[in-house]
């Protein structure tokens, strides 16, 4: 291994048929040399192939890769893994001999080296002519690494973020080996060789994910985006896992619908698939049976959803944008019985009440993937911002000569309403504003527009039935169509002995009085409760 100025060059031990397919050569070299001649491939979409993905390897994490750095600038103990190169480079096999030997007569174990066939600035060579040395030499002139990076000849598989910031390691004159590191460069075909770009691809997602499921965007689409030719066969693939197969039928319907249909399955389609393909497996195992089953049931499967997000997004359109809508969907229409257009009905029907649910609640993003905790937390604050704001209050506004004094006595109740809602400020930091829109003196009125928004708009409803007027009735009424009948409250000071509500209240927030004074006593306690059930916390506010 030598860092000399004019060229870099490491060794390694070449070895044929590594677990019956690759050659390979594995060594030791300094983490600045690997860096400096390899280069990231990656992923991104074909120039002109719909679906079809180039390269491999995934955006880089910068905290990640400044992580590594300073781990191998200041550990006591490094240690690494090999980092694992392709070398996109022709190069010809070598025989005991050091004959090159064609292709067509390799005998197994008859090839103890290769050598580059000249055409690039990458130099592979036997270092010995002895029968039995398999050391190979790898050498590259500093002034061709521009020209070696922009061809990517050298590509990082695994270890890109080992080497991302690799070439920036400060020299340690007391340990000269600190950044050596094992490597295994894979000897592929030359860059236009789709066949070895497949096999990167390959060998990437099986480093990547065998130590866990296929749940990442990027890992699926590596696999399903690349060229059919070098696909494993449909039975091939179900046998290997029925999940991916599954979510490749879907996705191959997926891409077949036009764009707004496209989007209306979120913005990680193939996450949104495998998810809901691994868990309605789990859930019904039988449609693993055979290929045939589980090709019948994605088609019932997709012919059913995509009618129901048709008829879904016009009411809940951020509903089916959730994470796991695709999959909520997907278990419900299993439980529908009857023809398609009936399942679709009834599958709608159930999904249009779960929305309405979710949507009145604040909790739709419970469909979306965070972790528990975090799920709690949106929970609680959707239900913090459920907490009602607003109180419509519903009375007569009597004339300055009403009988029995009522005008001075509707003006004390009004100053004690206020008074009251104005404590719960005070007392535990909640503002409830007062909407006091009023009726008019005389006989029944119409009741305009704005009084029926403000109605609908306001969270609890307070009806000062004293006086008996038409128009308070009218939107109370209004009012108990519009709302739960637990955030109504009814307020009555009878004139008289005789003076009664001409209907039973008795299943109703009703609160009578006999003067204004007990409104604040009376009615603290009910708008308490309306507020506690809708999830506020009232602890008195220190001061």
């Amino acid at each position: 291994m030598s860092r000399g100025r004019q060229y870099i060059q490491f060794e390694g031990y070449f070895a044929e048929n590594v677990l019956g397919v690759f050659r390979v050569i594995r060594g030791f070299a300094d983490l600045r040399d690997l860096a400096a001649v390899s280069v990231p491939y990656e992923m991104a979409e074909h120039d002109t192939q719909a679906c079809r993905v180039v390269g491999h390897q995934r955006e880089l994490n910068e905290k990640h890769a400044l992580d590594i750095k300073n781990y191998l600038e200041q550990s006591d103990n490094r240690f690494l893994p090999e980092v694992v190169l392709s070398c996109r480079v022709p190069v010809l096999p070598i025989d005991q001999d050091q004959r090159m030997v064609a292709a067509m007569d390799e005998p197994p174990g008859f090839v103890i080296g290769v050598q580059d066939d000249e055409r690039t600035p990458v130099s592979i060579k036997r270092r010995y002519s002895s029968k039995t040395t398999r050391i190979q030499t790898i050498r590259m002139a500093r002034q061709d690494l521009d020209q070696i990076k922009e061809d990517k000849l050298i590509r990082r598989i695994d270890g890109n973020h080992r080497l991302a910031l690799a070439e920036q390691l400060q020299d340690d004159p007391t340990v000269p080996t600190k950044f050596i590191a094992p490597f295994c460069l894979i000897l592929l075909g030359d860059g236009g060789n789709e066949a070895d770009d497949y096999a990167e691809s390959l060998i990437f997602h099986t480093i990547n994910n065998t130590a866990l499921p296929l749940e990442s965007e990027h890992g699926l689409r590596l696999l399903l985006g690349q060229d059919s030719a070098y696909d494993m066969t449909p039975e091939n693939e179900f046998n290997y896992s029925p999940e991916l197969y599954l979510t490749r039928l879907l996705s191959t319907k997926l891409q077949g619908l036009p764009q707004p249909a496209r989007e209306r399955f979120s913005e990680r389609p193939l996450t949104v698939l495998w998810e809901a393909a691994r868990n309605l497996i789990a859930v019904d195992e039988t449609i693993v049976d055979s290929r045939g089953a589980l090709e019948a049931f994605a088609d019932d499967l997709f012919a059913g959803l995509s009618d129901i997000l048709v008829r879904l997004t016009v009411n809940h359109p951020s509903l089916c944008k959730t994470h796991s809508f695709l999959e909520l969907a997907a278990r419900i229409w299993r439980e529908t019985t009857g023809a398609h257009e009936d399942r679709v009905s009834q599958s709608v029907q159930t999904l249009n009440s779960i929305g309405r649910w979710l949507g009145s609640e604040g909790i739709t993003g419970l469909l979306n993937p965070v972790s528990p905790a975090q799920q709690l937390l949106n929970t609680f604050r959707a239900a913090q911002n459920r907490i009602p704001r607003k109180v419509f209050l519903a009375r007569w506004y009597p004339p300055a000569d009403a009988p029995k004094d009522g005008f001075n006595k509707a003006n004390l109740r009004l100053e004690q309403l206020r008074q009251t809602l104005d404590n719960f400020q005070r007392t535990y930091g909640i503002l409830l504003e007062l909407i006091d829109m009023g009726t008019e003196e005389g006989g029944t009125f119409p009741i305009h527009q704005k009084m029926y928004e403000a109605i609908a708009g306001s969270e609890i409803i307070i009806c000062d039935l004293t006086g008996h007027r038409p128009n308070v009735y009218v939107e109370a009424g209004y009012a108990l169509k519009h709302h739960e009948q637990n955030r109504l409250i009814y307020l009555f000071e009878p004139q008289d002995s005789g003076d009664r509500v001409p209907f039973d209240l008795n299943t109703f927030k009703y609160v009578q009085i006999s003067q204004a004074a007990e409104i604040h006593g009376k009615l603290t306690p009910e708008i308490k409760a309306i507020l506690e059930d809708a999830g506020a916390v009232l602890e008195r506010e220190i001061s």
